[in-house]
């Protein structure tokens, strides 16, 4: 059966969207809307006529190769599998909130395994494996701190960072990636008995949509450690890490702690100088 794919597209970015916790943001949109159509009209489909047959029963192996055409840089050619893999998200969905065209499982089916992200390979995008990943946690509990970077922040930042590996576990919903830690704030925890989440954006979502995060409970004590000592602006903000004049910590900042913390360890000192966010969100969890 034949269906309006540009009709569901557009339906799909209109939301709401439970990934996303309501709607897409515009930049996440301007992004999906080419990538999902191009996939559906030439990745599954003949001059630009998409084959049933084809969109509605997606392999890896035919998003991979479609990806390859696609783009160029590899980070261009992850992004675009993702939001392929968001609009098979969708697809399962039951009415009212989805068309429910495929089976459930089909987005997971597109995920690639370990490896197999375009991005890895390329400079500081090596994934760390499980040992270096734990190296790196060793690295945060006896890091030194420098005249601008206390200890407790720089271990809390990066034990959210490997808020995955604590889990043990690759799923989407415990990564958090720098934007995301950045922008959490005090009033966003919650604590559930034993159980502790925050409120973070949603990725790709529209400015204030959040979700909530489950956090590790050893990220959780970091975080409690780090406290006491947070430095606070007048006004402030809220924002949970702030830097020693009490502004929001950027993104970037992230990754220079993360690198100063590995250069600490001599099993990670020859990465560190390339070592990339992407690289601890993208590697394998504990096991």
């Amino acid at each position: 059966m034949n269906h309006d794919v540009a009709g569901l597209v557009e339906t799909w970015l209109a939301g709401p969207n439970s990934e996303a916790n309501g709607y897409f943001g515009y930049q996440a949109v301007e992004h999906y809307r080419p990538a999902v159509l191009h996939w559906l009209t030439t990745g599954c489909g003949t001059d630009g006529q998409p084959d049933p047959d084809l969109y509605l029963q997606p392999t890896p192996m035919a998003l991979q190769n479609w990806a390859i055409g696609y783009a160029v840089a590899a980070r261009s050619r992850d992004a675009a599998c993702g939001a392929v893999r968001s609009f098979y998200r969708w697809m399962e969905t039951a009415a009212p909130a989805g068309p429910g065209l495929v089976p459930a499982g089909t987005a997971r089916s597109l995920q690639f395994r370990r490896g197999g992200n375009f991005s890895a390979g390329l400079p500081g995008r090596d994934l760390l494996t499980a040992d270096q990943c734990r190296w790196l946690a060793q690295a945060a509990d006896r890091y030194p701190g420098t005249t601008r970077e206390r200890p407790p922040r720089a271990r809390a930042l990066v034990y959210l960072c490997l808020n995955h590996y604590l889990w043990g576990r690759h799923h989407e919903d415990d990564i958090l990636r720098p934007g995301q830690i950045t922008a959490m704030r005090l009033t966003g925890r919650h604590q559930e008995q034993h159980r502790t989440t925050w409120d973070v954006p949603q990725k790709n979502a529209a400015s204030d949509a959040t979700r909530l995060q489950p956090v590790h409970h050893d990220a959780v004590r970091a975080i409690d450690e780090y406290l006491p000592l947070r430095a606070a602006a007048v006004p402030d903000t809220g924002h949970l890490f702030t830097t020693v004049n009490g502004n929001p910590l950027e993104p970037q900042s992230v990754l220079r702690v993360l690198r100063a913390v590995a250069a600490t360890h001599p099993d990670l000192e020859d990465i560190a100088p390339t070592l990339s966010a992407d690289a601890i969100t993208h590697s394998p969890p504990a096991a």
